[in-house]
C-alpha cells in the first residue's frame, strides 16, 4: 500500500546504548485512538492535524507514566483509502513525532468497506517507550493534604465529541459559524490540536520533584481522570469554579443544555493533565511548570480514608 501511494519508507530501528545505565529498564506501551474528533475533521475536510492529535494522545498517556517514548505506529482504517488523505494524515503524524522527539515507525492502512461510510476514516496509534522501573511515576503513596495540580487543555482534546455533536446539533454549516466568545468558528475551536505535556513533566522530574500520581484527562471526563489519579482508593476536595470554565464549556453547558455532573463525566473541563505532589513540593512543582511554559492550576487536596470526590463550586 505504501508503494502504491508513493509514501516514503519509514524506519523502525533505534539504538538502545543510551539506556544501558538504567538499573531496571522496562518497555512500556500505550494505545489511543480518535473517532468523534476525526468525524468532525472529515466533515470539515480538515485532516491536517488529526495525525498530530493521535500522536499527542499517545505521548500524553506515556508521559503520565514517566518513560521516554521511542516509537509510534498508526493504524488507518477506511472504506477506500485516498492517497492525498493518507499523505495528509501521515504528515500530521510526522509533525507530532518530531515535536515529541520520537520515531514514526510505520502505519498500517486497512480497507474495511463493510464497516465505514464513504470517505470516513478511523485512526489509532500505538506507542512504545522505555523507563527505569525504579523511577516510574505512580509509585508514591498518597497522603492527606497532597496537592492535585491540573494543566490547562487546548479545548476538548479527544473527549466528548459525540455528546457535543448531539447537543449542539453540529453540522458542517453550524461549525463554520464564528463566535465572538470563542474568538474562532466552532469548528476551529473543536479541532484545536491536543497539547503535549511530555516536556513540562520531564522538567519537573529533572528538578527532583516527586510526582506521586499522574494521568491524562482522556478516555472519559474529569471525574474519571480524578478517580484514576487517586488510584480509586482516596477521595479529594476539588475547587473548580464554574464561572472559570473556558468559553467552549460554557457554550456546551448553556446552549447544549448539559448539566454540570454530565459535563464532568464527559469533558475534560479545560484540564488536560492531572498529577499529585506532596504539599511541601507543590510550590516548586508549580514553579517548574511555569518555567516550562505551563500555567498550573491548584485544583484540590487529597483526602485519604474515603473515596468521595467533593466539588466546591
Amino acid at each position: 500500500m505504501r508503494e502504491k501511494f508513493g509514501l516514503k519508507k519509514l524506519e523502525n530501528e533505534i539504538l538502545l546504548e543510551q539506556f544501558r545505565t538504567m538499573s531496571q529498564p522496562v518497555l512500556v506501551s500505550k494505545t489511543n485512538g480518535l473517532s468523534g474528533k476525526l468525524f468532525i475533521a472529515s466533515e470539515m475536510d480538515r485532516m491536517d492535524k488529526i495525525g498530530y492529535d493521535c500522536v499527542a494522545a499517545c505521548v500524553n498517556d506515556m508521559a503520565a507514566l514517566g518513560p521516554q517514548p521511542l516509537f509510534f505506529y498508526a493504524n488507518i482504517s477506511c472504506v477506500r483509502p485516498k492517497a492525498d488523505k493518507i499523505r495528509v494524515i501521515e504528515e500530521g503524524i510526522e509533525e507530532g513525532c518530531r515535536i515529541a522527539e520520537i520515531q514514526f515507525a510505520g502505519s498500517e492502512i486497512v480497507e474495511l468497506p463493510d464497516k465505514y461510510a464513504f470517505d470516513q476514516y478511523e485512526l489509532a496509534g500505538f506507542i512504545v517507550g522505555i523507563a527505569d522501573r525504579a523511577k516510574k511515576i505512580g509509585s508514591g503513596r498518597l497522603a492527606d493534604g497532597d496537592v492535585i495540580i491540573g494543566l490547562p487543555s487546548d479545548g476538548l482534546h479527544n473527549n466528548g465529541y459525540v455528546l457535543a455533536r448531539k447537543q449542539l446539533f453540529l453540522s458542517k454549516g453550524t461549525m463554520e459559524v464564528y463566535y465572538d466568545m470563542l474568538g474562532a468558528t466552532l469548528g476551529e475551536q473543536l479541532l484545536r490540536p491536543t497539547k503535549m505535556y511530555q516536556k513540562c513533566i520531564r522538567h519537573v522530574l529533572a528538578n527532583e520533584v516527586e510526582i506521586k500520581s499522574c494521568v491524562q484527562v482522556a478516555h472519559g471526563g474529569l471525574d474519571r481522570a480524578l478517580r484514576l489519579v487517586l488510584n480509586d482508593r482516596c477521595g479529594a476536595v476539588v475547587k473548580r469554579r464554574l464561572d472559570n470554565m473556558p468559553p467552549l464549556y460554557q457554550m456546551l453547558h448553556n446552549d447544549g443544555n448539559i448539566d454540570i455532573q454530565q459535563m464532568r463525566q464527559t469533558f475534560n473541563m479545560g484540564i488536560g493533565m492531572l498529577f499529585i505532589v506532596a504539599e511541601e513540593n507543590a510550590d516548586k512543582a508549580a514553579e517548574c511548570l511555569e518555567e516550562a511554559g505551563e500555567s498550573p492550576v491548584f485544583l484540590g487536596l487529597v483526602e485519604t480514608g474515603q473515596d468521595l470526590i467533593r466539588y466546591l463550586d
